[in-house]
């Protein structure tokens, strides 16, 4: 078949949950169909590995995508006005429009894969070509939480104006779509709650190049506490605020040596500040996750909000380090409290959890290892491909192309 692949970021350098995402779908769908690659480029990095991404596929397409920060504002009024998604218009580019269009008049694709709900305006859902909705997370489901937890009440304003919006361009786009991909179960069930009538929808998990990722050897006895993640994430900003102001002073309490790491690109001034707190490191942008991890006593992810699968459990169970997380945060996992990980919702629980591994070197090496194990089982990039592909031969390849198509 002939598959459109119509990316919100570009997947390379492969640096974030999203990237890795798209990455492996694309290096999936490229091994058995004929792929076109047509994606927003955000920088000179992304720029010049379009040549590497080529080399994967039949063609890459690339559109400058710039956000600044008076064209957010602009875009902001307007959705205030006439009542329409922010997080979606503001992703809105007439180049992209007209170059999908070109392409899509041009290459002729059986398919169109929308990577990220925010593509899905560029594409006639009616169209002659079947389309598939890639969904990294449920989006509204991200927004509606942000409106219940978020620590900034302007930001709990803004959200809970903004996810009602955002739920009926998601469900628009769900029930007009081929077939709708998820990334965990539980978010196709959260998809059909919301409405019912969805039919084509089916899950497939968010995978890791296991074999690029090698178990790290730890610092024994280490007590630094890792947090690695995109920084400029709302819900990584708002689960660092709320492990540094309300769960680290607990552990601290009884580990006073302890010290927490938060690395990961582009943190806020919000984040940047920490680092003036004891004990607390903000690296920033890191090229290698070896290098933070070989001084791991224990991953945390905090989470309060967001949906989907967080790439960084995965990556962190990839390298064989302990991780503690939020219910929320490893929401979609196929993993069990107190053998691959363990899980708590209350700051004085996680305090607690947090402390257990690192002062119980058996425990964090067996939950290094047995994390390692399910990533190895259930989350390769091979496993996924046969998921994928199986989806797209029971879903698509029989009839590639809409009834009446020209």
């Amino acid at each position: 078949m002939r598959i459109l692949l119509l990316e919100h970021l570009f997947p390379l350098p492969a640096d974030s949950g999203g990237k890795i995402k798209s990455l492996c779908t694309i290096r999936a769908l490229a091994s058995e169909h004929d792929v076109l690659v047509l994606s927003y480029v955000r920088n000179e990095a992304e720029q010049a590995s379009v040549a590497e991404l080529r080399r994967m596929c039949g063609g890459v397409e690339a559109v400058p995508f710039r956000r600044p920060r008076i064209s957010d504002l602009r875009c902001a009024a307007g959705c205030a006005a006439f009542g329409r998604s922010f997080i979606v218009s503001r992703d809105f580019r007439r180049e992209m429009l007209d170059r999908f269009r070109h392409v899509a008049r041009e290459f002729r694709p059986d398919v169109v894969h929308i990577d990220h709900l925010q593509m899905a305006q560029f594409v006639d859902l009616d169209g002659p070509y079947r389309t598939v909705l890639d969904e990294h997370n449920v989006e509204s489901m991200i927004v509606k939480r942000i409106s219940q937890t978020a620590s900034s009440r302007m930001m709990r304003a803004y959200a809970r104006l903004e996810w009602p919006k955002l739920l009926r361009f998601e469900l628009d786009a769900c029930r007009r779509a081929d077939l709708v991909l998820t990334v965990s179960d539980e978010d196709a069930r959260t998809l059909k709650s919301f409405d019912a009538r969805l039919e084509s929808v089916a899950a497939v998990p968010i995978g890791v190049d296991v074999s690029s990722i090698p178990v790290v050897d730890r610092n024994p006895g280490s007590r630094n506490i890792l947090f690695l993640g995109t920084m400029y994430w709302p819900p990584n900003i708002d689960c660092v605020l709320y492990f540094c102001r309300e769960i680290l002073p607990i552990v601290r309490k009884k580990l006073p040596d302890c010290t927490f790491t938060i690395a990961g690109q582009r943190p806020p001034r919000a984040i940047q500040r920490l680092a003036s707190e004891p004990g607390v490191r903000v690296t920033g942008y890191v090229s290698d996750a070896r290098e933070p991890a070989a001084d791991c006593g224990v991953f945390v992810v905090p989470l309060r909000s967001g949906s989907g699968v967080r790439v960084k459990i995965l990556n962190a169970m990839a390298m064989g380090l302990p991780v503690v997380s939020t219910s929320i945060g490893a929401e979609g996992l196929a993993a069990r409290h107190g053998e691959h990980l363990l899980i708590a919702d209350t700051p004085v629980d996680f305090a607690s959890a947090v402390v257990d591994v690192l002062t119980d070197s058996s425990l964090a090496d067996k939950l290094g290892r047995k994390g390692r194990e399910l990533v190895e089982r259930e989350y390769s990039w091979e496993v996924v491909a046969r998921r994928l592909l199986s989806l797209y031969d029971e879903h698509l390849c029989t009839h590639s192309r809409k009834r009446g198509a020209v």
